[in-house]
């Protein structure tokens, strides 16, 4: 099976991980918004054995939401949103933007669609550039 490489921002944090992914979730709950900056988080999931840190263990910090099962892991230095360890250990989860590649996913799924800030629901009507306009 084809492996994908991720990274942080600054490169401390990195890993690697099969190509192949279960499930994408883009997740446009209130938390996930608040914890991305964004209008979703676009996460993908597989099977813990099909990943492996490549460097930067140490770097990793880790916040867990009171009372609810949200948590984000991060790199200490540039701040990057990296993998994390599903609760009963059996999974990965993998914030999409950390891949350097593209991923085959199984299954994508739009969750919690009502709590979709209006301003992101038709993005595929705004105007696209491949840089800043001038």
């Amino acid at each position: 099976m084809s492996k994908l490489k991720g990274s942080c921002l600054c490169g401390k944090v990195s890993f690697e991980v099969a190509s192949s992914f279960d499930k994408m979730f883009l997740c446009s709950c209130d938390q996930c918004r608040q914890i991305t900056g964004s209008a979703f988080a676009s996460n993908l999931f597989t099977a813990a054995d099909q990943f492996k840190w490549l460097s930067g263990g140490d770097d990793i910090a880790n916040y867990q939401m009171p009372g609810r099962d949200i948590s984000k892991s991060f790199c200490r230095t540039c701040g990057s949103g990296v993998p994390w360890s599903s609760g009963d250990g059996t999974k990965m989860i993998v914030p999409a933007g950390s891949l350097q590649g593209e991923p085959e996913v199984a299954r994508m799924y739009r969750t919690f669609i009502s709590e979709q800030p209006l301003w992101s629901s038709t993005l595929d009507q705004v105007e696209a550039h491949e840089r800043f306009p001038s």
